[in-house]
Parts: C-alpha cells; sequence; structure tokens
C-alpha cells in the first residue's frame, strides 16, 4: 500500500467547530454581561476541550500515516465486448495486526469506462478475506488499462481519512472487443437450429450449385429430382441424396471506416454496428467452411488475409478491435483496385458502408471493378433518424418542410441502390441493427442459390 493523501474526517470538522463555536461564543457572551462570571469559565472549560481535541487529532493523524499493509486483486476477463457490462472482482487480503473497519475501494477505470456502484464499500476482518463486486462497461474499442485500485480508511478513532493506493500488481491490461455476443448467441442456437430467433433464416435449399453431402432415406417433401434410383434399385425403398452448401469459398468484407463511419444513432458507432455484423457473417462463413478475408479502408488499409476454420475469427477480432474510424473521406476505388490486387480467385465481396449523393460516382466505379472479378453485395448503412422523422407528426410548416426533405434523400438512395442493382450487384440498405442479422440472410441466400 501507498499512502496518498491524509485530509480531516466531518467526524473532527464537526468536533472543532462545535468547540470553536462554545468557546468563542462564551467569551463573546463574557464581555458583553460582566456580572455573569460563570460564562467566562465555561469559555476556558471550551478552550480546553479545544486543545485536546487537537492532542487527540495530532495522536490520530500519526497512527493514519500508519495504514494496515492491505492488497487488493481484481478478477476479470482479459477480453471486454464494448458497451456490455462486466462483472469484476475486488479481492482485499492483509497482512499484520488489523482492526475491523469498513473502508471505500475506488478501482482504476478510465475516462473510456463506466462502472456502477463505485466506490464500492468492503468490511475488513482481521484473518479473512474480502470481497466486492461491480459491473464495468467499456465505452471505446482498443487496448485499454485498468489502474490501481485506492481505499479510504478511516483512522483508529475515526478524525481522519486516508487515501492509500494498491500497489502495481493491480494494474490490468485489457482489450475492448467489438460486441461478440451476436456469435456467442448464434452458436447456442444453431446447435438446436433455433437461428431464426436471432433473425437468421433458413429456406429450402435451390439451384444445382450444391455439393453432394449423403444418401438417405426418402422423406416426404423430397422432389423427384433428389431420389437417387440406383441406390433405390438395390435396398428395394426410396433412397434420397442430400446435398449441403457449397464449401471452400470465398468470402471478402470491405468495412469502411471513414468519417461517414463515425456516425452514432446510440451508443454505438456505425462502424461498430458494422465490425459486429462482420464478426456475425464472418463466423457463420467459417462454419460453412468458405475462407474469410477481411478488409478495413479509410485512412488507412488494413488487410486481414482470408483462412478458414473458426479460429480465424480471433484473428480478425484481434485485427481490428483497435481500429477507429478516421476523419478522412474514404476512397472506394483504391479500395476496390488493392482487393482486385490481393484476392485473384472469385469471391463473394461485401462491402459495407454509409454513402451519401456525393459518393454515388466513385461508389459504383468501385463496385463496377469489383463486379469484374467478384459476385459483389452492398450493405449501405441508414440512420434511424431517417426512419423516425417518417413517422412522426406534421403538425407545422416546418416539419411539413423536413418531411419533405427526408423523403427526397430517401427517394434519392432508393434511385442509387436501382441503379446498382441494374449493374448486377446485390444491394441491401438497413439501419445500423439491421445490418448484422440482414448480411447473415444475405449470405446464406446466396450459398444456397448457388450463385458463387
Amino acid at each position: 500500500m501507498t499512502l496518498r493523501h491524509v485530509y480531516p474526517a466531518r467526524r473532527l470538522l464537526a468536533l472543532v467547530s462545535g468547540l470553536a463555536v462554545l468557546a468563542f461564543g462564551s467569551a463573546l457572551a463574557g464581555a458583553w454581561f460582566p456580572a455573569a462570571h460563570w460564562l467566562e469559565q465555561q469559555s476556558q472549560v471550551w478552550l480546553a476541550a479545544l486543545v485536546l481535541l487537537g492532542v487527540l487529532a495530532g495522536a490520530d493523524y500519526w497512527r493514519a500515516r500508519r495504514p494496515p499493509r492491505l492488497s487488493v486483486t481484481r478478477k476479470l476477463p482479459g477480453n471486454l465486448p464494448v458497451g456490455k457490462s462486466t462483472r469484476v472482482e475486488l479481492t482485499v487480503s492483509h497482512e499484520g495486526p488489523l482492526r475491523p473497519q469498513v473502508i471505500e475501494i475506488f478501482d482504476g477505470i478510465t475516462t473510456t469506462m463506466e462502472a456502477t456502484p463505485l466506490p464500492c464499500t468492503v468490511a475488513l476482518r482481521p484473518g479473512h478475506l474480502s470481497r466486492a463486486h461491480y459491473q464495468l462497461r467499456a465505452l471505446e474499442r482498443g487496448p485499454d488499462r485498468l489502474g490501481a485500485a485506492q481505499l479510504r480508511l478511516q483512522s483508529p478513532w475515526g478524525l481522519w481519512q486516508t487515501i492509500c493506493s494498491s500497489d502495481r500488481q493491480a494494474q490490468s491490461e485489457i482489450k475492448v472487443f467489438p460486441d461478440f455476443a451476436a456469435i456467442a448467441a448464434y452458436t447456442l442456437l444453431a446447435t438446436d437450429n433455433h437461428t431464426s430467433q436471432l433473425g437468421i433464416k433458413k429456406k429450402p435449399r435451390r439451384g444445382e450449385g450444391m455439393e453432394f453431402h449423403q444418401l438417405r432415406e426418402y422423406r416426404k417433401g423430397d422432389s423427384l429430382r433428389q431420389v437417387d434410383w440406383k441406390a433405390t434399385s438395390r435396398r428395394h425403398h426410396l433412397i434420397s441424396k442430400e446435398y449441403q452448401d457449397e464449401r471452400d469459398q470465398q468470402v471478402l468484407l470491405l468495412v469502411d471506416s471513414g468519417r461517414r463511419m463515425r456516425a452514432k444513432d446510440d451508443s454505438l458507432s456505425h462502424f461498430d454496428h458494422s465490425l459486429n455484423a462482420t464478426l456475425l457473417v464472418s463466423y457463420i462463413a467459417l462454419r460453412q467452411g468458405d475462407s474469410v478475408g477481411v478488409l478495413s479502408f479509410g485512412e488507412n488499409l488494413r488487410w486481414i488475409p482470408g483462412q478458414k476454420g473458426v479460429g480465424h475469427v480471433n484473428t480478425i477480432l484481434n485485427g481490428l478491435y483497435d481500429l477507429q474510424p478516421g476523419v478522412s473521406a474514404s476512397d472506394y476505388v483504391t479500395a476496390a483496385t488493392y482487393m482486385m490486387g490481393a484476392q485473384r480467385k472469385r469471391s463473394l465481396a461485401i462491402v459495407v458502408t454509409n454513402t451519401r449523393d456525393e459518393d454515388v460516382d466513385e461508389l459504383v466505379a468501385a463496385l463496377n471493378l469489383l463486379r469484374s472479378r467478384h459476385l459483389v453485395l452492398l450493405a449501405n448503412i441508414r440512420e434511424k433518424a431517417l426512419d423516425r422523422a417518417c413517422i412522426e407528426p406534421v403538425d407545422t410548416f416546418e416539419d411539413a418542410l423536413r418531411y419533405s426533405g427526408v423523403q427526397h434523400y430517401l427517394e434519392s438512395r432508393r434511385q442509387t441502390q436501382r441503379q446498382i442493382v441494374s449493374r448486377g450487384i446485390y444491394s441491401i440498405d438497413c439501419t445500423p441493427e439491421q445490418l448484422a442479422v440482414r448480411l447473415a440472410n444475405s449470405y446464406l441466400e446466396i450459398k444456397r442459390a448457388g450463385l458463387l
């Protein structure tokens, strides 16, 4: 423990103030009423009590500067999801003699964190470990650190309060990742085929682009094209062929990290929502046996080459968790050109961005470049404020102007989307909260249609 500060407790301030008022009040009253000699004597008694209090306070101060030997250890995950609450456990241990007391702990959170309840109140008892808990919520992605915890203790007579800090071993290095709760939910529900609870739809397969998986007994609803007549003749009952989505295909995610993605509709930016969607789609694609690569483009390019295997999600997490959207406009053509050089094999290229009217020409040029080799899907994020403006009542002329402007802008977005779709490019337009599910469904629909 390191002593940081000793300051008077409320008890000492109250006693000093009270005795001073009584002493000087008695002296003043004695001056006004000379005949009342007992007032002067009473004043001397209060002054003597004030001096005695000073002696006691001095002795208590000396003892307060020798706090008990305490140490604080912290237990929490090394990786935290942004915007989600995580339980933190603090354990206080001691060496040597200890008197029972109640202390307060202020953990060393930074300005990019929220904690409730803080400070934590802990009762210390000799020979026992004391524990406290609080909920920690990280507000920004990236590397961060919890500093040494500080403890507020009472002096033995309660006249002083002491602020001490724990040793350096109590510091914790943490990584704040994009919210991977959607992946955990998908993993849990996928085992029971309940992914529809997340909004992810499983539709019957169609098309010819499917790989043969196995033979099985005929089930009601199987098409005649699925029947394997040779196996049926050998076994004397209907046998169907079962197919699975094609595997070992390539998926590329191009995630805009420019200034447009700094916009916020809630506690998360559009870029944070894009990363969450990227993680979910990557995980689903890797489970399907595909290879996934990710390119972020903005002020700088950051490329994570494609790999197969569910473990590649960790590579993507560690490669992007500290990336923040920049203040410069994104260069779509530069990103598309880089991707054309980095990925020679035909892939599903998913572009996640938030466009404005002035970006359309450059965006279309970049999408056309990607389309020359890849199957392209554009995910265009739409601000929630636009949807809210469409349902708000129109009562005044200003409301009518705002509503008209929003409708004009939305029609411009729809026209841009029609222009992109007419060029053979798939497109979705959605709010940040809808992005992850819409992207996952689009990927699964493309796979089941055998378009790659």
